[in-house]
């Protein structure tokens, strides 16, 4: 399973927005660094909570997640927290992500339950999207 690899940058506090516990653990071992934060939403309406209350450096939303669709819940993400960077992600394949990506919003499917590279595949594409591990805290 991949890390999250940042080199000498400071720690992260990351939101996830999944009631998938698979899910869940795929992001608790991509950051799997000490110093990093992670705050696990359960739903959109706890995510919009979190992003309200709390200074985060990203979102990863799950778009499987029961509630507000994720263009909604991405566009409120935004609305309350202009800058915050935000990755869209889901387990299965039956998601339509265009409207996010076509916002600018990284998406990843993840693949099955347990096909063991979800956390890679979460590195892989943090570490080339630039914008949503390097440019630090907002």
């Amino acid at each position: 399973m991949g890390t999250i690899k940042r080199g000498s940058e400071a720690a992260m506090h990351v939101i996830i927005c999944s009631d998938n516990p698979v899910l869940q653990g795929v992001v608790r071992q991509s950051f799997a660094d000490p110093a990093d934060r992670l705050t696990i939403c359960e739903s959109g309406m706890e995510l919009l909570a979190a992003v309200k209350a709390l200074v985060s450096d990203l979102v990863i939303l799950d778009l499987e997640t029961h509630g507000p669709g994720g263009l909604l819940l991405a566009a409120a993400v935004q609305e309350l927290s202009p800058g915050l960077r935000m990755v869209a992600v889901s387990m299965g394949s039956e998601i339509d992500a265009r409207p996010l990506v076509q916002r600018g919003i990284p998406y990843l499917r993840l693949g099955g339950y347990g096909d063991g590279d979800g956390g890679t595949s979460l590195s892989a594409l943090l570490g080339r999207s630039g914008a949503a591990l390097s440019a630090g805290p907002r």
